[in-house]
C-alpha cells in the first residue's frame, strides 16, 4: 500500500522495532471505500432472506453463526432480562455504567437544546421548520472480539434523549454487562443477534422485532455492508470502517503517553490505523522505544502488533505541514500533544473527533466523557459528522399563506417558473392562487395593511379624483379590485374651468383615522401659494383607506371636501378650505401627525 515506505515487520515473537516512516508527500489522501465487495456479496442474500421471510430466516442465520440455539428467546425485554442483568452485576459496575450514561445524557441534552424551531415571515404569511425525532431507533453494538457496552450507552442513550419512542439494541452474544448497559440506557428491548441478519431485522422487522426508522452504531464489514443495503429504506448514521487515530506532537509531548494512545487505538482491530506526526526524528525514535516496551506487556498485543503494521510516522518541518496532513487525511480521531494546542485546534478543518491537549485522551471519548464515540472513518469526516441527537431528528418545514394579495409577486414567480420548466400543472396551480387575489393579478400593494386593526364607518363616502389620467384609472382599478362599489360620478366645476374632478360615492366602511401625506400645493388643482391659502407650516391632504367590512349605503351625497373636513375634525386636525374650494387643507397638530404616520397610505 505504501511502496516507498520503510516498514519493519512484526516477527513471530511479536517483537516490535519501529513504525514505518513516510515523507509528507507520501501520506495517502484517497478515501477508503467503507464497503468491501466481498462483504456486500455475502450480506446481500442474508438481508434479502430476512426481508422476505422475517423471523424464520433471522433464526436460521443466527443459529448458523452460533448466536442462538433452537428455542432461545429472540428478544430480551427491558423489565425482565435486562433488569435481571442489571441486578446481577456488581455495585461498582452499576455505578460506573450509571455515571457514564449520565455524562453522555448530559452532553446529548445540551446538543438537543442547541437546536430550535424557527418561524420567519414570507409574502402573505410565514414559514418555518419543526424538529421531530424518529419514532423507532435501532442501535447496533459489536460483540465479536470485544463486547462493547460503551457503544450500547453511546447509541441508546442518545436515541432516548433525542425523543425516540422505541429503542431497540442488537448485539451478538451479549454479556451481562452489555445487557445491563441496555437497561441503564433505557432501551426497550435487545436482540442477541449480530451481523447482516441483525441489521436486516432492525430495518424490515422480524416477528416480535418491529421495523426501525433509523439504524446507528459501528460494526464489522458485514454490518457495514448490510447498512449500505438498507440505507434509503431507513436512515443510517454512517458507513464506518476500521478505527483510526492521528497524534500530532511536538517536543513538549511525552513519548510514553503518545505510545500508550497509539496502542490503545491499535488494539481495536488488526485493520486499525495508528499514525504519528511529529517534528523531529529523535522524538519519533523515542515513541518507537515506548511502543516496543508497552507492547511486550499488553494482553492484547497480538491484535495491536498487527495493527501497528498499518501505522506510520511522519516527521515534518513545522506544524503547518502537520495541519495540511491532518486535513488531507480527515481521520476519525485526532490528538494534539503540542504546547499551543488550542491555537493549533482552531486551524484544523477535517476530523471526526478532536482531543485537545495531552490530558484529553482519546480513550476518554471512547468511554463516555460526553461526546459520542461513533465517528466517521476512512476520510469521510470531510463529509459527515459523528453520531449525535441530530441523527435521530427530522427537520420538517412548513409554510402558511393566507393573503394571496400580499403574496402576489411570489405566486406570479412560481407560475412563471412552472412555465419555464414546462410543468404547466404547476403553473396552473399557482395561477389558481392568483385568481383568488383581491385584484385578480396578485400584485401586492406597497404596504400590506391586512393585519392592521381599523375603526370603520358605515357612512357613504366620497372620493375626489381627477377625471382623466393614469392616476385616476389606477385608483378606480384599486377600488374595484378591492370589492368596492362606486356610482354617480359627479363633475365638480373647477376654478376657471381647470382640472375637473370626479366624485365617486363608495358604498363600503372606511377607517375614521386619517392617513396623511405632505403636499406643497393643492392636492387637486396643484395650484401654488397665490391660489391656495397654504399655511406657513406643513400642510397635509387627508386621504382615506378602505377595509373589507360590511357595506352600508346612504342616500344623500356629500362633497368630498365636506367629508374630508368631517374626517379631519374627528381626528383632531384643524381644517381650513383651500381657495380653489375643491379640497380641504388641514394643519395637523404634531401629536396627530405622529399618530397619522403609523397608518400606511393607500395605493
Amino acid at each position: 500500500f505504501f511502496p516507498s515506505a520503510r516498514c519493519t515487520r512484526i516477527s513471530d515473537t511479536m517483537s516490535f522495532a519501529s513504525l514505518r516512516r513516510l515523507r509528507p508527500d507520501e501520506v495517502p489522501a484517497v478515501r477508503r471505500d467503507p464497503v468491501e465487495p466481498k462483504a456486500r456479496a455475502a450480506a446481500e442474500p442474508i438481508v434479502e432472506a430476512v426481508r422476505s421471510e422475517g423471523e424464520p430466516a433471522l433464526r436460521r442465520f443466527a443459529e448458523r453463526f452460533g448466536e442462538l440455539s433452537p428455542g432461545d428467546a429472540l428478544v430480551y425485554r427491558r423489565e425482565v432480562e435486562l433488569k435481571a442483568a442489571w441486578e446481577s452485576i456488581s455495585q461498582e459496575e452499576r455505578n460506573c455504567l450509571a455515571r457514564t450514561a449520565q455524562r453522555i445524557r448530559h452532553f446529548a441534552r445540551s446538543q438537543r437544546s442547541s437546536a430550535s424551531e424557527i418561524s420567519v415571515p414570507i409574502p402573505g404569511g410565514e414559514a418555518g421548520h419543526t424538529l421531530a425525532p424518529v419514532e423507532n431507533a435501532g442501535c447496533y453494538a459489536p460483540g465479536g472480539r470485544y463486547p462493547l457496552p460503551s457503544t450500547v450507552l453511546m447509541t441508546a442513550v442518545t436515541a432516548r434523549v433525542a425523543g425516540c419512542a422505541r429503542v431497540c439494541v442488537a448485539s451478538p452474544r451479549p454479556t451481562a454487562v452489555t445487557l445491563a448497559a441496555a437497561y441503564i440506557a433505557e432501551a426497550d428491548q435487545l436482540i442477541p443477534v449480530g451481523g447482516a441478519q441483525a441489521i436486516a431485522a432492525l430495518a424490515y422487522g422480524a416477528g416480535p422485532i418491529g421495523a426501525c426508522d433509523a439504524l446507528v452504531g459501528p460494526g464489522n464489514m458485514y454490518v457495514t455492508a448490510a447498512k449500505s443495503l438498507v440505507s434509503g429504506r431507513v436512515a443510517i448514521d454512517m458507513l464506518a470502517g476500521p478505527s483510526e487515530c492521528l497524534v500530532i506532537a511536538d517536543g513538549s509531548a511525552s513519548p510514553a503517553v503518545v505510545a500508550a494512545d497509539l496502542l490503545a487505538q491499535a488494539e481495536h482491530d488488526p485493520a486499525a490505523l495508528p499514525a504519528l506526526v511529529c517534528l523531529t526524528e529523535e522524538f519519533a525514535a523515542a515513541v518507537d522505544r515506548e511502543l516496543a516496551a508497552q507492547l511486550a506487556v499488553l494482553p492484547t498485543r497480538e491484535v495491536a502488533a498487527e495493527a501497528l503494521q498499518n501505522g506510520y510516522t511522519v516527521v515534518v518541518a513545522s506544524l503547518d505541514e502537520a495541519v495540511a496532513i491532518n486535513d488531507r487525511l480527515a481521520v476519525e480521531h485526532v490528538e494534539l500533544h503540542v504546547k499551543e494546542s488550542m491555537a493549533l485546534a482552531r486551524r484544523l478543518k477535517h476530523y471526526g473527533g478532536l482531543f485537545v491537549g495531552a490530558g484529553a485522551a482519546e480513550v476518554l471519548g471512547d468511554y463516555g466523557a460526553g461526546p459520542n464515540h461513533t465517528l466517521p472513518t476512512g476520510g469521510t469526516a470531510r463529509s459527515f459528522g459523528g453520531l449525535s441527537v441530530f441523527t435521530f431528528l427530522r427537520t420538517r418545514t412548513w409554510m402558511r399563506v393566507d393573503d394571496a394579495h400580499a403574496a402576489g409577486t411570489m405566486i406570479s414567480d412560481a407560475k412563471r417558473l412552472g412555465e419555464m420548466e414546462g410543468l404547466f400543472g404547476h403553473a396552473a396551480a399557482a395561477a389558481a392562487r392568483l385568481a383568488s387575489a383581491p385584484n385578480g393579478t396578485g400584485s401586492p400593494s406597497k404596504r400590506d395593511v391586512s393585519t392592521k386593526r381599523w375603526d370603520t364607518t358605515s357612512d357613504r363616502l366620497h372620493f375626489a379624483l381627477p377625471k382623466k389620467g393614469r392616476i385616476a384609472e389606477k385608483c378606480l382599478q384599486f377600488l374595484k379590485a378591492s370589492g368596492l362599489e362606486y356610482d354617480r360620478p359627479a363633475r365638480v366645476r373647477g376654478r376657471g374651468g381647470t382640472c375637473p374632478d370626479h366624485v365617486h360615492d363608495v358604498s363600503m366602511p372606511c377607517p375614521i383615522g386619517p392617513s396623511v401625506s405632505t403636499w406643497r400645493s393643492c392636492a387637486i388643482c396643484r395650484s401654488r401659494s397665490s391660489s391656495c391659502r397654504l399655511p406657513t407650516s406643513q400642510s397635509t391632504w387627508a386621504r382615506g383607506t378602505s377595509t373589507s367590512a360590511s357595506r352600508a349605503r346612504t342616500s344623500s351625497p356629500r362633497r368630498a371636501s365636506a367629508w374630508s373636513a368631517r374626517w379631519l375634525s374627528a381626528s383632531g386636525a384643524a381644517a381650513s378650505p383651500c381657495s380653489c374650494r375643491r379640497s380641504t387643507r388641514a394643519r395637523v397638530p404634531p401629536t396627530t401627525q405622529a399618530a397619522a404616520s403609523s397608518h400606511p397610505s393607500p395605493r
